[in-house]
């Protein structure tokens, strides 16, 4: 049976959502799948953008429709509709802690773990009963990118932050969110990414900008600010272009044709899909780095006043306020799974010091840690805070991955 669990609360973004964390879990340190469809060939990273020339794997021509016939893929419904860790999950096929998987290990009954070994005693099989509710039909799409962030300028502390002069150096590199197909960045103030090159400020409107302090950092709760980003997206209109809109942290260093080679073999159900990135919690959607299909994030653009004006009660939090108010990405997944969004498996699509599955296991409680960026090949790094940090985890990684992904070791 999985190993005991415990409560405990979010590292990093500090966006006030409770997580579940399996206390002996193993760092995830190899992102990359050995088979199933990842596309095929080496893709040869050009300059420092490395991806913003749009390209389209196994042969496909450019499209916002499928490029390849239906197929069936995981698709978990939202956490309260899977069994509880140490519940029998083989009628629904799914556990409500990301990362763990229903598995058949005795005849006709189900268990949530981590992996699972055969043995006389231990069945270790998926059969169809167990699977059937977890999957879905689902197509390709070319992985077109609408990608934005967004700069809290008035943040409620003293303390220095560095996101705005982040991405003014990404934006001359034309690298992260710059070298998507379309981006937006986003602020409470005004602001330039170069001369000429304004940010897009938007208003208080609902007077909850300011509505909370998280207590591990002093800042503003994030949540109210996104809210009115999403709605200058929705408003813009850029990212119906897109198959893929990513939100990333202006601290995350992302290699943008990594990402989009990274989403070429992801299969999108009808109603859309969002890619959980953090294994063993509850809620494995972490702000970093934050992966939707175009449909989902409609259905979130669509559902957002639904959801903060009544249908979750952001402001006090899960658990009747136990963690306190959530945050955007907190926000964003509740509102998601209410309105029949499902979640998607996006472990290894980055490398993140606030989830502490990614950290190895000497640093498990080390919520200060930062991934070694040229040790792990994937899509995204995070946090980098300060510039000078933020840089050479840039440079040490395009100067160790130069071929993406890197052919297998000798």
């Amino acid at each position: 049976m999985t190993s005991a669990m415990e409560l405990a609360e979010v590292g990093g973004e500090a966006s006030g959502s409770e997580q579940f964390l399996v206390q002996d879990a193993r760092a995830q340190r190899s992102p990359w799948r050995a088979a199933g469809g990842a596309a095929a060939g080496l893709l040869l990273l050009a300059g420092a953008g490395g991806g913003a020339a749009h390209f389209a794997l196994r042969g496909a021509a450019s499209s916002v429709g499928p490029r390849e016939s239906k197929q069936q893929t995981i698709a978990f419904p939202a956490r309260d509709q899977c069994s509880n860790w140490d519940e029998d999950c083989y009628s629904k096929g799914c556990c409500n802690v990301a990362g763990l998987t229903c598995f058949e290990t005795k005849p006709g009954k189900g268990e949530c773990l981590k992996n699972c070994t055969p043995s006389d005693s231990k069945l270790c099989n998926q059969p169809q009963a167990i699977m059937e509710p977890v999957l879905a039909d689902a197509v390709l799409y070319d992985p077109t990118l609408y990608c934005f962030a967004i700069v809290m300028q008035d943040i409620g502390s003293t303390k220095k932050y560095y996101d705005l002069e982040l991405l003014q150096g990404a934006y001359a590199k034309g690298t992260t969110i710059f070298g998507c197909d379309s981006w937006g960045v986003f602020s409470d103030a005004d602001a330039e990414l170069a001369p000429g090159v304004p940010v897009t400020k938007v208003d208080d409107v609902d007077g909850d900008f300011h509505f909370a302090k998280r207590e591990e950092t002093g800042t503003w709760l994030n949540t109210g600010l996104h809210y009115q980003a999403w709605k200058a997206i929705q408003a813009e209109g850029k990212y119906a272009a897109a198959n893929w809109v990513v939100k990333l942290d202006a601290d995350a260093v992302m290699i943008p044709s990594r990402l989009k080679y990274w989403l070429s073999d992801k299969y999108v159900p009808p109603a859309g899909i969002y890619l959980e990135n953090c294994q063993y919690v509850k809620y494995g959607w972490f702000g970093s780095l934050e992966i939707f299909s175009k449909a989902a994030f409609e259905t979130l653009l669509g559902s957002m006043a639904s959801c903060k004006n009544g249908g979750i009660d952001w402001k006090v939090g899960v658990d009747g306020g136990k963690y306190g108010p959530m945050g955007e990405d907190l926000f964003a997944q509740t509102c998601l799974d209410a309105n029949g969004v499902k979640r998607g498996i996006g472990y290894g699509s980055k490398l993140d010091g606030t989830c502490e599955a990614d950290r190895p296991l000497s640093e498990k409680k080390n919520k200060k840690w930062k991934p070694n960026c040229d040790t792990v090949a994937t899509t995204t790094y995070h946090p980098f805070m300060k510039p000078e940090d933020y840089w050479a985890c840039y440079e040490a990684t395009m100067k160790a991955f130069p071929v993406y992904p890197p052919p297998p070791a000798p």
